[in-house]
């Protein structure tokens, strides 16, 4: 017969042996891994450079054949100021046509311009027209021109203007 202190002991050595046989229940862990994302900052502004004059400048992305340029006379876009662009641009035609898109779809035009201008020390090729924005909130802004059968756009990020101070 057995005693009671080994029928305990029997059940104990039988359950530790089970909890550590295998099982074809049993399933095996695997650590799922975050899969990495590729994020884009959320605008990818037209690369400025200084031109030979001293004002910054952008060379256009092309959507057809000829070449866009803009001579920027404000260092950085700011929401709610007047911004003067001058555009160098190739091509055949006199029907100068511009607009600014917003990545929220707003579509505004210059409040003034484009003006045709003969000439000027600015040494690019095409055709000069001078025009204004006032870019009415901040945020990534497309500036699609044409002239004729050409097309180019440069990117400008807006920021927020500055708040005026109060006058007492």
């Amino acid at each position: 017969m057995i005693s009671k202190h080994q029928a305990v002991a029997f059940i104990a050595i039988s359950m530790v042996l089970a909890a550590c046989a295998p099982t074809p229940n049993r399933l095996a862990i695997i650590p799922v891994q975050p899969t990495p994302t590729v994020t884009q900052p959320a605008c990818q502004p037209s690369l400025v450079q200084p031109s030979k004059n001293g004002f910054p400048e952008i060379r256009g992305t092309m959507k057809s054949e000829g070449e866009l340029w803009a001579l920027l006379f404000f260092d950085k876009a700011q929401a709610g100021q007047d911004e003067k662009i001058v555009w160098r641009i190739t091509g055949s035609g006199k029907q100068f046509d511009i607009k600014a898109q917003h990545e929220d779809g707003t579509i505004i035009h210059p409040i003034w311009g484009p003006e045709y201008h003969g000439g000027s020390n600015w040494d690019r090729p095409g055709d000069e027209w001078g025009t204004g924005f006032n870019f009415p909130k901040a945020g990534c802004w497309t500036l699609i021109v044409t002239l004729g059968e050409t097309t180019g756009e440069i990117r400008l990020e807006v920021a927020a203007g500055k708040p005026l101070s109060p006058s007492y």
